[in-house]
C-alpha cells in the first residue's frame, strides 16, 4: 500500500496553550506501548496522539471508540497507542504519564476514555493532578500510587521513546495514524473504516 497521510484534523492543530513545566524523572520504570487486539492481524495500526490536542479528541470521539469496540475487541486488528505530547499543550505530558500508569495496572482503555472526556470539557484549560487521580480512582486505580507515579515521573522515558519513534517516522502533527507502517490519509470516518475493511479482505 502506498504511503498515505492523515489530513482531516490538521486545521485543529493550531490551538495552543501555555508552555508546560518540564518534569524531571526521579524514578524510571519500564513499560511498553499500549497494544491491543490480534497480534497476527492483517491490519496493524499505530496511533500517535496528544490528549489535549483538539484534533485527537475529535478523532477519539468520532473514530477511536468505534474502532476499539468493533475492530480491536473483536480481534480483527492490532492497534498500538503511542504518546506524542506537543510542547504547546500544558497538560499533555502529565496526561500521558497518567495514561501509562493506567496501562501498567491494566486500565489503559478505561482511563483513556476518561482522560479524553476531561480534556474535551477543559478546552485547553489546565488539568490538575487531583483531577487526573480522580479519573484514575473512578476506573479502579490506587490514587496514592498513581500520584506517586506522576510526582516521580515513572514513565517519562517511555514518553520520550515514543516521541522519538514518531519523529523518526516523519510525524508532523497529531493524531497521526499508521496502517502497516504507512501513514494514513482519509477525509471522513466512512473512508477510514473503508480502508481498514479493504485491507482485512485482502
Amino acid at each position: 500500500m502506498k504511503k498515505i497521510f492523515l489530513s482531516l484534523f490538521l486545521p485543529l492543530l493550531l490551538v495552543s496553550c501555555g508552555e508546560p513545566t518540564p518534569i524531571v524523572p526521579q524514578i524510571s520504570k519500564n513499560i511498553e506501548s499500549a497494544v491491543f487486539g490480534a497480534p497476527s492481524s492483517k491490519v496493524q495500526l499505530t496511533v500517535f496522539a496528544d490528549y489535549e490536542c483538539p484534533a485527537c479528541i475529535y478523532f477519539e470521539k468520532t473514530i477511536g471508540e468505534e474502532l476499539y469496540k468493533n475492530y480491536v475487541k473483536t480481534n480483527k486488528i492490532t492497534i498500538t497507542y503511542k504518546n506524542f505530547p506537543l510542547t504547546q499543550h500544558q497538560n499533555a505530558e502529565r496526561d500521558a504519564l497518567a495514561a501509562l500508569y493506567a496501562l501498567s495496572q491494566g486500565k489503559y482503555w478505561e482511563f483513556n476514555l476518561e482522560m479524553y472526556a476531561l480534556e474535551d470539557q477543559k478546552k485547553g484549560d489546565k488539568v490538575t493532578d487531583k483531577e487526573r487521580v480522580a479519573l484514575g480512582k473512578k476506573v479502579g486505580l490506587d490514587p496514592i500510587e498513581m500520584q506517586k507515579s506522576l510526582d516521580e515521573g515513572w514513565y517519562l522515558n517511555q514518553i520520550a521513546r515514543e516521541k522519538r519513534e514518531g519523529e523518526a517516522m516523519g510525524l508532523q502533527g497529531t493524531p497521526s495514524v499508521y496502517l502497516n507502517g504507512n501513514i494514513m490519509k482519509f477525509s471522513s470516518k466512512e473512508e477510514f473504516f473503508g480502508i481498514i475493511d479493504a485491507v482485512l479482505k485482502m
